[in-house]
């Protein structure tokens, strides 16, 4: 009988190889950055490898601004990292087509992860933060500020209902992938705006408080 007991339980272990045997850990960024590279880690080793770039269809085209990809500190940890985008400097019908991407590729699988996109607002006549994300083999559980609306695809990106709000509760949309079988190991984010000023402005949200589970 001990033995068919074994034998039985064997398959529900072996069916959820990360249910909560390890902590949620804490994404730390890296003060060695560039406009298009940064590194962030768990516990001291790397675990995520991001990469920016800027793709644009004017003839005064956005760019990536000298502050991409700078990391953050919040209770004395780099728990954040803003994109920043110029934005174009003549006006677009496809607004949507400027833009950056930013791809964060993990070095292995990882589970559970969460992170808040912060700074979701917009300033009138100047720049309307739009951001949606790609690429995850599963869709995340959301949690939307009130002045948040949208649904983080490419058809219906996040952006605000209101202006201005540098950081605010309201204006800020939380991310949580499964802990369940289906790992994590790479995840797309585009981010533009939709108003083209007549001179550039700067745009900026900011990935904050990045966790994971790796099951090492």
């Amino acid at each position: 009988m001990p033995v068919v007991a074994v034998a039985a339980t064997a398959p529900a272990f072996a069916a959820s190889p990360c249910a909560n045997r390890t902590a949620l850990l804490p994404v730390a960024w890296s003060s060695s950055y560039s406009t298009t590279r940064q590194t962030g880690s768990v516990a001291g080793a790397p675990v995520v490898n991001v990469r920016a770039g800027y793709s644009s269809i004017l003839r005064g085209p956005g760019s990536l601004n000298s502050q991409n990809l700078t990391p953050g500190s919040v209770a004395a940890t780099q728990d954040s990292i803003s994109l920043v985008n110029n934005s174009p400097t003549t006006r677009s019908l496809s607004p949507e087509r400027n833009f950056q991407t930013v791809t964060f590729a993990f070095t292995q699988d990882v589970y559970g992860l969460t992170f808040s996109i912060d700074d979701i607002d917009r300033v009138f006549g100047s720049y309307f933060d739009h951001v949606f994300l790609a690429g995850a083999p599963q869709a995340p559980a959301v949690t939307q500020g009130s002045a948040v609306t949208g649904t983080g695809t490419s058809d219906n990106p996040w952006r605000t209902t209101g202006a201005s709000g540098d950081n605010a509760a309201n204006q800020t949309v939380t991310v949580t992938y499964p802990n369940g079988l289906v790992p994590i190991t790479s995840l797309t984010l585009r981010f533009y705006s939709t108003v083209g000023p007549l001179t550039s402005a700067q745009h900026v949200v900011r990935i904050r408080q990045m966790r994971l589970r790796t099951c090492v």
